[in-house]
């Protein structure tokens, strides 16, 4: 029996499914981080093709579902001008983040301790995040907030293992909980 070999997608066809592609190859995306981060970074997509199959949000952020399977899941997150992703944790999973259109003000933020209702974070650096540059995520720096720094906001996130659900930190309080996640669209069209 011949060996099946995925398709040839060609980058200025359609650069998500080649992604993909190039994605489901590597397996086990936490043993590769070093190489999905390079082939994240300076990732670009035809925006305006895009925006117009996301879920587009009037405030906050809305979360579209490209991709997911046991290995890892994709997704687009548009921004509302004005909005905020709390601090938060990534359920300790690698998380890749990737400006598409516009930049990002990203703090991040050290866990020094917890308990089943407090949490004591250590401020560590803020930064701005723009077009094609990767900011990453992993279990020994899991936290950050992102804040979108320009009025057209979109990002590509990649998760080594889908993430249902995270943990929500406050500061000024010293208290978290965990926040359950959904997808407001799933356009895995996006990927063909």
């Amino acid at each position: 029996m011949p060996a099946r070999i995925a398709p040839l997608v060609t980058l200025a066809r359609a650069p998500l499914a080649q992604l993909l592609h190039d994605l489901r190859a590597l397996g086990d995306l936490r043993r590769h981080a070093a190489t999905v981060g390079d082939r994240l970074e300076g990732f670009v997509a035809p925006v305006d093709r895009l925006v117009r199959r996301l879920a587009l949000p009037r405030r906050g952020y809305a979360r579209t579902l490209v991709y997911r399977n046991d290995a890892f899941e994709l997704l687009l997150l548009a921004w509302a001008p004005g909005s905020r992703a709390p601090i938060h944790d990534h359920a300790s999973q690698d998380c890749w983040f990737v400006p598409l259109a516009g930049a990002f003000d990203v703090d991040d933020f050290a866990l020094a301790a917890i308990d089943h209702r407090r949490a004591w974070l250590t401020p560590l650096r803020s930064r701005r995040v723009g077009e094609g540059e990767v900011d990453r995520k992993d279990e020994l720096e899991p936290l950050h907030a992102v804040t979108p720094a320009t009025p057209l906001a979109l990002s590509l996130h990649v998760y080594a293992r889908p993430i249902d659900r995270c943990r929500i930190f406050q500061l000024a309080k010293g208290n978290w909980w965990w926040r359950q996640l959904d997808y407001d669209r799933v356009a895995t069209e996006l990927g063909e």
